[in-house]
């Protein structure tokens, strides 16, 4: 039988298929290769050995126990007994997230890093975390007194004369009241009420120092304040402490710091009369003296006017500035700073200026042996104005201040 020739079409069709079915076996044969080499590089760009070690950024000692967690993972190990830890990461896990009770957490990138040292600050305990009760420190919530704690950040909120102030409305069962709208007037403290016998106010350990009075202190030199309120947290205190103890820890220097820190700060005011007595005007005061005894003013409506108030009360400006330096070196750490406050009376002629000086310096003699010292110079001047209220409310109306060549009028009650 004859075979009938192809046609040109067939032949260009058979042409065509046979190279199709080349680049199929070409396309499959670079993919399985492409495959094959993923596949083998794969266990290397997977996994990342980490090795090292954790110590005491302060002293160069290995730290045992510190967590080590990958970051985002709840993979992870606690250093041994050398302070030494290891962790395989996978793709994408490049951070290592270093914790330890006392210190400052830590997080290290390690991508292309097979050997570290980690070094953890110390960092700085929280003031309302441990509590200091004249012979130790306990935890807070080991504590079973009755105990309150105010930071630093709470009493430099308000523009305050001395720290007492600052303190009030700001402690459960502790009564602060001002002795005198006077400036510079000191204020009352009762933890526990009233007592019976000679003095019911409490006692205050400035840096470990028992003192009956801390008026001399500025506000913005004090860290904490904590308020010991039953006899359990004050027995080392014996009966000086009946009242309550008010522990006051002034600000120092921290070996963590690694360069001066200065502060400024300053304020500036005004003090008001809100609300003055109702009294009566001169034309009033005319009508009820002639209803006591008849014929007193012959013409009410031509009395003199007086507001004795409104001559004595007057705007006071209030002004404070603060600077302050704390650092630490190799073997000191140090705190100095100056405070100015001036407060003007809404009374002429009454005033409290202050100029306070703090110096903590701590000397690390050896190892074993501090040095230090707190020092507080706070020289004043107080001016008071002495019965003007008093005198004020009980001037008669219908009496002018001055007479008509300038000088003052007699005031009679």
């Amino acid at each position: 039988m004859k075979k009938t020739p192809k046609s040109h079409l067939e032949h260009v069709q058979e042409l065509r298929g046979a190279h199709l079915w080349t680049q199929f076996r070409v396309i499959r044969f670079c993919l399985t290769l492409v495959a094959f080499l993923l596949i083998g590089s794969l266990p290397i760009m997977a996994q990342q050995t980490v090795r090292g070690t954790v110590v005491d950024a302060t002293n160069g000692d290995p730290l045992p126990g510190v967590n080590v967690v990958i970051k985002g993972t709840l993979k992870g190990m606690a250093t041994d007994i050398e302070g030494r830890f290891e962790l395989t990461l996978a793709t994408g896990e490049s951070i290592l997230v270093f914790s330890f009770t006392g210190f400052e957490t830590q997080e290290i990138d390690v991508i292309g890093r097979s050997e570290i040292l980690v070094q953890l600050i110390p960092a700085d305990l929280y003031l309302d975390e441990l509590v200091v009760i004249g012979y130790g420190a306990v935890r807070k919530r080991d504590l079973t007194g009755a105990v309150s704690s105010v930071r630093s950040g709470d009493i430099g909120k308000t523009t305050t004369l001395n720290a007492v102030q600052a303190l009030q409305g700001r402690v459960s069962g502790l009564t602060i009241t001002t002795t005198s709208g006077a400036p510079g007037a000191t204020a009352a403290v009762r933890i526990r009420g009233v007592g019976t016998f000679n003095n019911a106010s409490p006692i205050y350990v400035v840096d470990g120092v028992i003192l009956d009075d801390i008026s001399f202190l500025n506000p913005s030199d004090i860290q904490s304040m904590e308020v010991l309120k039953d006899a359990s947290a004050t027995a080392i205190y014996g009966s000086r402490g009946a009242n309550g103890v008010i522990l006051v820890t002034t600000r120092s220097g921290s070996a963590t710091m690694d360069r001066p820190v200065v502060n400024v700060s300053t304020e500036y005011g005004f003090q008001q009369v809100e609300r003055t007595i109702d009294l009566l005007d001169g034309r009033q005061f005319a009508i009820i003296s002639n209803e006591i005894r008849s014929g007193s003013f012959n013409n009410v409506d031509a009395v003199s006017n007086t507001d004795w108030q409104d001559l004595i009360f007057d705007i006071a400006p209030i002004q404070t500035y603060q600077v302050s330096v704390a650092g630490s070196s190799n073997k000191t750490d140090y705190y100095a700073s100056i405070g100015y406050y001036n407060q003007q009376g809404i009374i002429d002629r009454s005033s409290f200026e202050r100029l306070t000086l703090k110096l903590n310096n701590t000397y690390r003699i050896t190892d074993k042996v501090k040095l230090g010292n707190n020092l507080t110079f706070a020289p004043y001047t107080q001016t008071v104005a002495p019965n003007v209220v008093f005198a004020a409310y009980r001037a008669q109306p219908v009496l002018a201040p001055y007479y008509d060549d300038g000088s003052f009028g007699v005031v009679y009650n």
